[in-house]
């Protein structure tokens, strides 16, 4: 998993401002209704970045804990919810993760973090960790960018951006030998002195099939339970850009 996301972090919120995560936050919390996640129970955001998600789900009663493998990302996140008395956050990889025995009604993941886990191996460690931190009947809910998002919308296409803290420019090459997008970013912050220091980037995300997620869901004990086409309740079609995957620990023994 790439250890990214470090100079960039500091102007990732600026450049990512077209995000709506409220719209996000609502569908993640309609799916927790859906499932009956309770909201005084704590819930674990794999890949919690800058806490975007996380106070929104700090505002809506849940205690969470935010794991992360950056610290930049981290640190920006402890500043935006300095005032949250429920959240707690934690550098680890997530194909890592040790809470010890904390088990927890809900886990999830969103914004392609786990596009990041640029191996089978990886992504199948992340399962066996999840399962070992939900609960009986806890629910797994992660999203995924598509193979047709990387091959037919991302993939060879140059992004640029200017803003008043800085500028970047966005590359993306698809390797489709290896269902592997490289993002190469080169980004120009203003310093306090009006000049702006350069900084380079390189990050890698790769496309995973339902087929194979499915499989490595049963392998790691977790019970695949639907997928939908992100912030429906439709199934995935063939030009889904990104879905969202729902599993279960429908067992009773974790050890």
């Amino acid at each position: 998993m790439d250890t990214s996301y470090e100079g960039f972090a500091y102007l990732y919120d600026q450049f990512m401002d077209n995000i709506p995560y409220q719209e996000w936050a609502d569908y993640l919390l309609s799916l927790f209704h859906q499932y009956n996640i309770p909201d005084h129970e704590t819930i674990i955001e794999l890949g919690c970045g800058t806490g975007n998600l996380m106070k929104y789900m700090a505002d809506a009663g849940y205690p969470v804990i935010g794991i992360d493998n950056s610290t930049d990302m981290l640190s920006i996140a402890a500043d935006k919810l300095a005032d949250y008395d429920n959240v707690q956050l934690l550098l680890q990889n997530m194909q890592e993760l040790d809470l010890g025995e904390l088990t927890c009604p809900a886990i999830y993941s969103l914004c392609d973090s786990m596009n990041y886990l640029l191996t089978p191996d990886d992504l199948l460690d992340t399962f066996h960790c999840v399962k070992q931190h939900l609960c009986a009947d806890g629910y797994f809910i992660f999203d995924l960018k598509t193979r047709y998002f990387y091959q037919e919308l991302l993939g060879d296409q140059t992004f640029c951006d200017h803003q008043e803290q800085g500028s970047y420019i966005w590359e993306n090459s698809y390797f489709e030998e290896d269902s592997i997008n490289q993002y190469d970013l080169t980004f120009f912050a203003r310093q306090d002195n009006g000049l702006y220091k350069k900084f380079n980037e390189t990050h890698h995300q790769r496309a995973y099939d339902i087929p194979e997620v499915i499989d490595f869901l049963q392998t790691a004990g977790l019970e695949y339970v639907t997928a939908y086409d992100a912030f429906t309740t439709s199934p995935p079609s063939k030009e889904s850009e990104r879905i969202y995957i729902i599993a279960r620990n429908g067992d009773n023994n974790n050890e």
